[in-house]
């Protein structure tokens, strides 16, 4: 993998992590309009869906790969939901830090199921970004009554970390709208019937500033960002796309306090100069470009 090639990547990834990171401020704006857990996670897809839907076609022999990005959906679908529903239920910061867990699962899963131990950096650089999420939490605000709903959490940064490791060199290569469009699609057999079944009291926004965020987390946080982390992974790799993407954290916290007036912590400031630091450190090559 060419240096260049790798840089590439790791812009791409960065770029959505800065969506990604977007996702808590969308989400916030949609429940105090009266959406739901699972009105808000059906949104974040269902738009994207659509929008790939026309590169659902695929030839016989790549269906095997089709079908593994359905289920890739499926499990990411029902891994959002929880994470939506942990930013409802307990403080922003409990569920953000949950999620930013993310890089120690994908060492993990990387070690276990792909047989890719982490190199000296790569270990340091995720110690750097998990004390960062620590730093970040504030474990008092949250309710003695949604434990269960923090520890649902933990299923969004396991997904995460294993999609992370498959998508920088999967089985077979399609072309990345296809694998967005069976990806999407896969969430949706996930967060259609639920929502249905949840039987919503409200299902659009009633405010401009609602519309808009259902449509920001959509495109911006959802479908432009899913883009560029495909395109991104196979280039940069598994360990720089883990350390890339906590750039995430600082975006959702920074927005926090821009746009609610949250005033950073001394903890919060320490945890983006230690991300800042992770994001620094050279990690080792990238994975193998299989995009077309």
């Amino acid at each position: 993998m060419a240096p260049q090639q790798q840089l590439q990547g790791t812009v791409m990834i960065m770029a959505a992590a800065f969506g990604f990171g977007l996702n808590p401020m969308f989400a916030k704006v949609l429940f105090a309009e009266g959406l739901s857990a699972e009105v808000t996670s059906l949104y974040r897809f269902v738009i994207p869906a659509l929008m790939f839907a026309a590169f659902l076609p695929i030839p016989r022999t790549l269906l095997p790969e089709a079908i593994r990005m359905l289920a890739m959906g499926v499990a990411n679908g029902a891994a959002v939901l929880c994470y939506f529903e942990a930013l409802k239920d307990i403080p922003a910061a409990t569920a953000i830090l949950i999620y930013y867990t993310y890089p120690v699962f994908s060492v993990l899963i990387g070690w276990a199921a792909f047989r890719r131990p982490p190199t000296k950096n790569a270990l340091i650089a995720v110690a750097l970004v998990l004390i960062a999420a620590l730093l970040s939490v504030r474990v008092e605000l949250m309710p003695a009554d949604t434990l269960m709903t923090a520890l649902g959490c933990f299923l969004a940064p396991m997904v995460y970390g294993a999609q992370i490791h498959y998508l920088a060199a999967p089985i077979q290569a399609i072309p990345v709208q296809q694998r967005l469009a069976w990806c999407m699609q896969g969430h949706l057999i996930v967060l259609l019937p639920l929502t249905i079944a949840a039987a919503p009291s409200q299902v659009l926004p009633e405010s401009g500033l609602g519309i808009s965020a259902m449509f920001g987390i959509a495109i911006i946080a959802a479908a432009l960002p899913q883009l560029l982390f495909q395109l991104g992974v196979s280039r940069a790799g598994p360990e720089k796309a883990t350390i890339a993407g906590s750039f995430e954290l600082v975006v959702a916290i920074l927005t926090g306090a821009a746009l609610w007036g949250e005033q950073l912590s001394w903890q919060e400031v320490i945890a983006i100069g230690l991300i800042l630091i992770a994001l620094c450190i050279r990690q080792s090559g990238g994975g193998k470009l299989t995009e077309t």
